[in-house]
């Protein structure tokens, strides 16, 4: 029996379940811990070491087998019990995301920071929610919290002329063309299973769609082992407007090694109901957490006025109340403002120093930078020694200019391969007016852009724009003959020979300064 225990700072724990043999609370019983998130993940921190005879498990962060940083079990267990009181009354599930995993989670939605990030917890929680919120459409979808569906009229195949799972389905270009490939090569889809964990988290909520479409409102969303579950049920489908439904949702968690009895009591409802068999999903833990935190986000914005039928045997009593929205790709101008932060490029404090050999990284001192090193060093080695460019661009193709001069209107149209493949997302434009010069919101620091040529001539204009689209203008040959000649002699270097993506500088109004022999050691997400 002691074989299968482990002691971890003071406290034992179950080595097959990470299930804590509580010394800290003598006076209560393990029943009283029996309905409460567990520490479970306890060995998740930990890496264990053979000191003679002895099995030890020190902290993965500092090493040390008595670290009161990592191992303050105490605290934990007070602040679970504390959630646990509160859960009846709360609005959302307690789930414990790690730092880590909130990186992890913004790098599968395209919003990469570096590893080396000491970014305040608070600045890692505000980026992982405004990634969530664009992925949803939320600013635009629901203008101000807090929501109350039962405003909304419900969702109809008739009225709405297609399936729940064609109206929650959403891909950009960019993903159209890759599913596209993919099917050419015998795939059925260009991201693998379980390979993502944002594309996971989006297919669930199709496979929820789907489900309801076949009349099944019950889902049990599981690991392979069983281990970890979301018990949810989908209590109406209302329409935001005529393309987005809002799936209203009861839910509730439970584990294999705390579970809560409420949630044991509902699944075996479910499955004893053969006329209205659940969908069983099969879903990573980190999957899991995922979807807790958009559901729990969103239940916090539900009005209090919505009015929810709960099931008659009163085993739905904890289920907090939440909605799911289309999930979608992260757009571009999204992922420039989320991975972009003012200050030093590792903690965001006042910089006071560059990298001396690219001048592309700043710093607030020698100790973010060495830390950052390892990570900037193949972007400062393609900089080091790079041939700076000038260029001089201007708002407006060459095409649009000769045809103001001449007092013609012309159109222009163009898209986004990060936005939805929809007409509403092809920008179609006539430049009766030179559009005025965009504001400089990197001052002297460098950004990358991509350089982008045309396809309508010999001698096409080259778009020019960052991420956040702050800029987005054309370098054209009547302009900046010298400049335009140089950067299209690179253009082979780049994908299909169509575009390149390079670190800049804003050094005038509508001059940049360009590396133009130097690309990035790899793409760019944009």
């Amino acid at each position: 029996m002691m074989d299968e225990l482990a002691v971890i700072g003071s406290f034992v724990f179950c080595r097959a379940h990470g299930y804590k043999l509580c010394a800290a609370f003598p006076a209560l019983t393990e029943a009283y811990f029996m309905d409460r998130p567990p520490i479970s993940y306890v060995f998740e921190k930990t890496v264990p070491r053979t000191i003679g005879k002895e099995l030890k498990y020190e902290c993965k962060e500092h090493h040390e087998s008595d670290c009161t940083r990592c191992f303050d079990w105490t605290a934990t267990a007070v602040e679970n019990i504390k959630q646990q009181a509160k859960l009846k009354n709360s609005k959302v599930m307690p789930v414990d995301i790690s730092r880590k995993e909130k990186l992890q989670f913004l790098h599968s939605m395209g919003v990469d920071l570096p590893s080396t990030t000491r970014l305040p917890e608070d600045t890692i929680e505000k980026k992982f929610r405004g990634a969530i919120d664009d992925s949803q459409s939320f600013a635009t979808l629901i203008a101000r919290p807090p929501f109350d569906p039962s405003t909304l009229p419900l969702w109809s195949k008739n009225t709405c002329k297609t399936t729940l799972l064609e109206a929650v389905r959403r891909v950009n270009f960019e993903e159209a063309f890759a599913h596209s490939r993919a099917r050419s090569a015998g795939k059925e889809n260009a991201w693998d299973l379980f390979g993502n964990t944002f594309m996971d988290a989006r297919q669930t909520i199709m496979g929820l769609a789907d489900g309801l479409d076949k009349g099944v409102k019950t889902a049990m969303i599981q690991d392979k082992d069983t281990k970890y579950a979301i018990c949810v049920r989908v209590v109406e489908v209302c329409m935001l407007n005529k393309e987005t439904p809002v799936m209203v949702v009861l839910y509730c968690r439970g584990t294999r090694d705390a579970p809560a009895f409420d949630t044991l009591q509902w699944v075996q409802e479910v499955v004893s109901n053969r006329k209205s068999p659940a969908l069983k999903v099969t879903a990573t833990p980190e999957e899991q957490k995922l979807l807790l935190a958009i559901l729990n986000l969103n239940a916090r914005r539900l009005s209090s006025a919505y009015p929810v039928k709960r099931n008659s045997s009163g085993t739905e009593a904890t289920f907090a109340l939440s909605f799911l929205l289309p999930l979608g790709p992260v757009n571009q101008q999204a992922i420039g403002k989320l991975t972009r932060h003012p200050g030093c490029v590792v903690c965001g404090k006042k910089t006071v120093s560059k990298c001396s050999r690219c001048l592309a990284m700043t710093y607030c001192g020698a100790e973010c930078q060495r830390v950052h090193w390892k990570e900037h060093k193949p972007t400062c080695n393609s900089l080091h020694g790079g041939e700076w460019a000038e260029i001089t661009f201007s708002m407006q193709p060459t095409e649009m200019r000769l045809a103001a001069a001449m007092g013609k209107k012309l159109f222009m149209a163009t898209w986004n391969n990060m936005a939805r493949p929809t007409m509403d997302n092809t920008n179609i434009k006539s430049y009766e007016d030179e559009n005025p010069l965009p504001p400089n919101i990197h001052s002297l620091n460098p950004f990358l852009i991509k350089m982008q040529r045309g396809l309508t001539s010999a001698m096409p204009p080259i778009m020019i724009y960052d991420r956040t689209r702050s800029i987005e203008a054309y370098l054209c040959r009547d302009i900046d003959l010298e400049g335009y000649d140089k950067t299209m002699a690179q253009m082979h270097t780049g994908q299909r020979g169509l575009k390149i993506y390079r670190w800049v500088k804003r050094i005038g109004d509508d001059k940049l300064s360009v590396c133009l022999n130097r690309a990035p050691p790899k793409d760019p997400q944009w």
